[in-house]
C-alpha cells in the first residue's frame, strides 16, 4: 500500500513540473494566393523572440503543405523550415545568418497582431540605417523561409504598408544555388520584390495552459484523499 502511495505522488510531482513550453505552441492555417504562387497550410508558433534588435515577434516552429509557382513550373509539399531557423531580424548584428543559399531573407518570425516592424538595416557612413523603412503584416520583410520538395526553398513576407494601401504580401522561391522566381529583388529593382499576392492566416487550435496544472491539483487532491482514508482505517 505504501508503495501504490508513493506511486501516485511521483505521477502528481512530474504532472505539476512537466514543461510549460508544451503548452505555449499555436496553430495557424495559412493561404497564399496570386502572381501564378499558390500554397496552403499550418505552420507553428512557439515563443515570443528574445531579440532585443526589435519588437518581439512570435518564433515559427514548423510548417507543412502545399507551394506551386506556375511561373516557374514548380509545385509540391511543404517540408518543413529552411535550416537553420535564425530568429534573427538584425542582418548587421548577424550577417549572413537571415539569408538562404539561394538569396532568400527569413527570420522566421510572425506578427498575429499584424504589427510587423521594420527590421531592414544596413550600414551608412558608419551608421545603422533602415534601408526598407515601410512595416506592417503578419511577417516582416524577412518573413519564412521553408522547404519545397525538389531541392527548393519558399519564402512568405509582408513588404508592408507601402503607401496607404493594403499590406502587401509576397512570396518568392529559390534553389541552393540562387533565385528561380523573386521579381524586382536586388539593387536594380523598382518596386518591393516578390510576387505578390493575399495572405491569410487564422488561428486553429489555441492549447490550454492550464490544463496540467489543473490536473496536477486534481491529483494532490487524490493523494490527500486517499491518504486520508488510509489513516482513518488504521486500528487506534
Amino acid at each position: 500500500m505504501k508503495t501504490k502511495h508513493l506511486a501516485l505522488l511521483g505521477l502528481v510531482a512530474a504532472v505539476a513540473c512537466a514543461p510549460a513550453a508544451f503548452a505555449n505552441e499555436m496553430n495557424y492555417a495559412f493561404s497564399f494566393n496570386g502572381s501564378g504562387v499558390t500554397a496552403s497550410g499550418t505552420f507553428q508558433v512557439g515563443s515570443q523572440s528574445t531579440n532585443s534588435a526589435t519588437p518581439p515577434g512570435y518564433e515559427i516552429t514548423g510548417i507543412s503543405g502545399t507551394f506551386s509557382d506556375t511561373n516557374v513550373g514548380v509545385s509540391g509539399a511543404i517540408t518543413g523550415l529552411y535550416t537553420p531557423v535564425s530568429y534573427v531580424s538584425n542582418t548587421l548584428a548577424n550577417p549572413g545568418v537571415a539569408f538562404t543559399t539561394g538569396g532568400l531573407s527569413y527570420d522566421d518570425l510572425f506578427y498575429p497582431a499584424g504589427d510587423s516592424p521594420a527590421v531592414c538595416l544596413a550600414l551608412i557612413n558608419g551608421v545603422p540605417t533602415l534601408t526598407y523603412p515601410f512595416s506592417g503584416g503578419y511577417f516582416d520583410i524577412f518573413g519564412v523561409a521553408f522547404n519545397v520538395a525538389g531541392g527548393y526553398t519558399g519564402a512568405f513576407w509582408s513588404n508592408g504598408n507601402v503607401g496607404g494601401g493594403p499590406i502587401i504580401y509576397a512570396a518568392g522561391l529559390a534553389d541552393a544555388n540562387g533565385l528561380v522566381d523573386n521579381p524586382n529583388a536586388g539593387p536594380e529593382g523598382v518596386a518591393p520584390p516578390g510576387r505578390y499576392g493575399s495572405f491569410t492566416v487564422s488561428l486553429v487550435s489555441v492549447p490550454e495552459p492550464d490544463s496540467l496544472p489543473l490536473f496536477a491539483i486534481g491529483l494532490f487532491g487524490l493523494a490527500a484523499l486517499y491518504a486520508r482514508k488510509r489513516k482513518s482505517a488504521q486500528p487506534l
